[in-house]
C-alpha cells in the first residue's frame, strides 16, 4: 500500500525567473508528492495564470530580476481580489532584510523562506499554514459565496470548539457582523475578546469601526489613536484609516489629510502614496501631490502595479504648478504603454489642453479640445469630467466648462470629494464665486425629481413613485443618494405589498451592487443591505437572505 503525502493534492505554482531556481523548487516540491506544479519566469505570466486557475500554494522570489518584484505581484493580486483565501503566498527571498520589506506593505504573504531553501523549510510552513487554511476553509468558503449569514454559522461552530482557532473565529465573526451593519453584536465580539487579552490590537480597531460606523465618531477617533500611540500599533494603517475617515466625516479635510500623511510616513507603500497624493491634490496641497505622485510613477514604471491614473494626476498637478511643459512631456512618454486604455486617453486630452492653453498654444488647445470632447462617453463625478471642464475653463469656453462641472456635481451630489475638486478648478480659473450657484442649479433638479417620487410614495402611489425614482436613477445612473433612495424606497414597497415581488428584489440587488462599487466599504450601504435582507427575510423569501448578504 503506497503512502499519500498529506500535500499531494496541492496544485502549486513556482514564479522565479532563473531555471536552475525553478528546478530546484520544482524537485522540492516532488518531494512532498506535490506533483501538479506550473511554472512562471515573469511576472505577466503568473499574473495571467493566477487569473486562469486557482492554486493551493505560491513559492514565488521576490527579485526577480524585473519591473516587478514578487511584493509587487503579491500587492496587484491581493488588492485586485484575484488570490482566493485557501492559497497560501510564500516569499522565497535571499535577503534577511525581506522583513523590512514585507512590514512596509500592507499585504504580507503567508511565509517567507530564506535561500538555500530545503524541503524541510517548505514542510515546515505548509503543514502550520494549511491547519490554519483548513481550519478556517468552511467560513472563507461561505465568505466567497458572499453568504454572510453562512459565515457566521460557520465561525460559531468552531468557536464552540474552544481551540487554538477560537480567537481566529471571532476575528472574523466581528468583521462578518461589522459587514451586516450588525455593530452593536459586533461590539459586542470585541469587548469580549478584550477582556480576555486587553491590548489586542485587531480587537481594538474592530471597535473602533464599530464605533463609527453606529456614527460615533469621537469615540472611534480615540480608540484608533489609542492604537497608533502604542509600539505595537503605531504602523497599523487601518487605525490611520478609521480617524481620517472620522475626520472626513466631520468635515474636517485638513485634519484627514495630516492624518494620511502620517499613515504614508510609517507605511510608504504605493497604496498609501497614491490616497496621501489625492487626499493632498484635493486641499490644494501642490507640492504634497507632486511628491507623492513623482515616487509613485518612478516606484512603478513598467511594473504590474503601475496605474496610468498615477501618470495623469502628475501631469495634472504639473500644469497646477505651472510646469505645464513638463506635463506635456509626461503625457507624450506615457501614450506608447496606454494606447489602448481610453480612459487615459479622454483624461490626457483634458490635461493636454489644459497645459496647451499655459504655454500660449491656443490653436493646439482648441484641436485637443475637439478631440476630449468626442472621446468623453459621458460626463460622471470624476477625475476625468472635471478636468475636460478645467480645459474648457481655461479656453475661454466657460458655458460648456460650468455645463460640465454641474454634470459631475448631479452625477454625484453627496460625494464631498467631488465639490472639492470643483471648487479647486473654479479658484483656479477665477470663478470661485460661481461654486455655490454651480451645486445649487446641478441639484435642484435632482432634488425635484427625487422629492417627486417620495411624494407619489406619500401618496400611495407606488408603482408611480418607483417609476419616477427609476427614471431620475436613468439620467443619474452613478449618483449615490439616488441609489440609496431607489434602494429603500423598493424596499418600502416590498413591505407595504407584503409580497416578495422577483421584479423589485432583484432591483434592489443591482442597487446595492452599483453602492458597493461606487462606495466600497460604506456604512450607509451597509445599513442598506441590512434594510434589505430584513425586508426579504419578513416576506419569507426563500433564498433572499443568503442572496442579499
Amino acid at each position: 500500500m503506497s503512502f499519500q503525502s498529506a500535500y499531494a493534492q496541492l496544485t502549486a505554482l513556482i514564479i522565479d525567473d532563473m531555471q536552475t531556481q525553478q528546478t530546484t523548487l520544482r524537485g522540492q516540491l516532488q518531494m512532498l508528492q506535490i506533483s501538479r506544479i506550473d511554472v512562471a519566469g515573469t511576472a505577466d505570466d503568473a499574473v495571467r495564470m493566477l487569473k486562469a486557475r486557482t492554486y493551493g500554494l505560491v513559492l514565488c522570489d521576490y527579485n526577480l530580476n524585473q519591473k516587478s518584484d514578487g511584493q509587487q505581484i503579491l500587492e496587484y493580486m491581493r488588492e485586485g481580489g484575484l488570490l482566493p483565501p485557501e492559497t497560501l503566498f510564500f516569499m522565497v527571498t535571499a535577503e534577511n532584510s525581506y522583513a523590512a520589506v514585507a512590514s512596509a506593505s500592507e499585504h504580507k504573504p503567508d511565509a517567507y523562506l530564506l535561500k538555500p531553501v530545503t524541503v524541510g523549510d517548505i514542510e515546515e510552513r505548509l503543514k502550520a499554514q494549511l491547519e490554519r487554511r483548513n481550519a478556517l476553509m468552511p467560513i472563507h468558503q461561505c465568505l466567497g459565496r458572499s453568504d454572510l449569514a453562512g459565515a457566521l454559522t460557520a465561525a460559531d461552530a468552531l468557536i464552540a470548539r474552544q481551540d487554538r482557532w477560537t480567537m481566529h473565529a471571532l476575528q472574523i465573526k466581528a468583521q462578518t457582523l461589522l459587514q451586516l451593519a450588525r455593530h452593536d453584536d459586533a461590539s459586542a465580539i470585541y469587548s469580549k475578546v478584550l477582556g480576555i487579552r486587553p491590548g489586542l490590537i485587531w480587537a481594538q480597531i474592530g471597535m473602533a469601526k464599530a464605533q463609527r460606523a453606529a456614527g460615533n465618531l469621537e469615540e472611534a477617533k480615540a480608540l484608533a489613536n489609542d492604537v497608533i500611540r502604542t509600539k505595537e500599533g503605531e504602523k497599523n494603517v487601518e487605525a490611520y484609516d478609521v480617524v481620517a475617515q472620522c475626520l472626513e466625516a466631520q468635515g474636517d479635510l485638513e485634519g484627514a489629510l495630516w492624518t494620511l500623511r502620517d499613515c504614508a510616513t510609517v507605511m510608504p507603500s504605493a497604496r498609501r502614496q497614491r490616497m496621501l497624493g489625492e487626499s493632498a491634490y484635493r486641499n490644494g496641497d501642490l507640492e504634497t501631490a507632486k511628491d507623492c505622485f513623482s515616487k509613485l510613477t518612478k516606484a512603478t514604471k513598467g511594473s504590474i502595479t503601475a496605474q496610468s491614473q498615477d501618470t495623469l494626476s502628475l501631469a495634472q498637478v504639473q500644469v497646477d504648478s505651472g510646469d505645464a511643459a513638463a506635463a506635456l512631456a509626461l503625457l507624450d512618454a506615457a501614450v506608447p504603454q496606454n494606447r489602448h486604455d481610453p480612459q487615459f486617453a479622454n483624461m490626457a486630452l483634458a490635461v493636454k489642453a489644459q497645459a496647451q492653453v499655459k504655454t500660449g498654444d491656443l490653436k493646439g488647445a482648441e484641436a485637443t479640445l475637439q478631440r476630449a470632447r468626442q472621446t468623453m462617453r459621458r460626463a460622471k463625478a470624476d477625475f476625468a469630467t472635471v478636468a475636460l471642464a478645467k480645459a474648457e475653463l481655461l479656453a475661454g469656453n466657460e458655458d460648456a466648462g460650468l455645463k460640465l462641472l454641474a454634470t459631475a456635481v448631479s452625477a454625484d451630489h453627496e460625494n464631498p470629494r467631488v465639490k472639492q475638486l470643483i471648487g479647486n478648478v473654479l479658484r483656479d480659473t477665477g470663478r470661485e464665486h460661481l461654486l455655490q450657484q454651480v451645486i445649487d442649479a446641478a441639484v435642484s433638479g435632482l432634488n425635484t425629481k427625487v422629492s417627486d417620487a417620495k411624494a407619489l410614495f406619500r401618496n400611495s402611489q407606488i408603482d408611480e413613485a418607483l417609476a419616477a425614482i427609476e427614471a431620475a436613477l436613468r439620467e443619474y445612473p452613478e449618483n449615490t443618494g439616488v441609489l440609496l433612495q431607489a434602494a429603500q424606497m423598493s424596499c418600502m414597497s416590498l413591505r407595504l405589498k407584503k409580497q416578495a415581488n422577483v421584479a423589485v428584489s432583484e432591483r434592489v440587488r443591482a442597487y446595492l451592487t452599483r453602492l458597493d462599487t461606487l462606495l466600497p466599504g460604506s456604512d450607509r450601504v451597509a445599513q442598506m443591505h441590512r434594510y434589505y435582507r430584513e425586508t426579504m427575510a419578513g416576506l419569507k423569501a426563500p433564498g433572499a437572505v443568503g442572496q442579499a448578504a
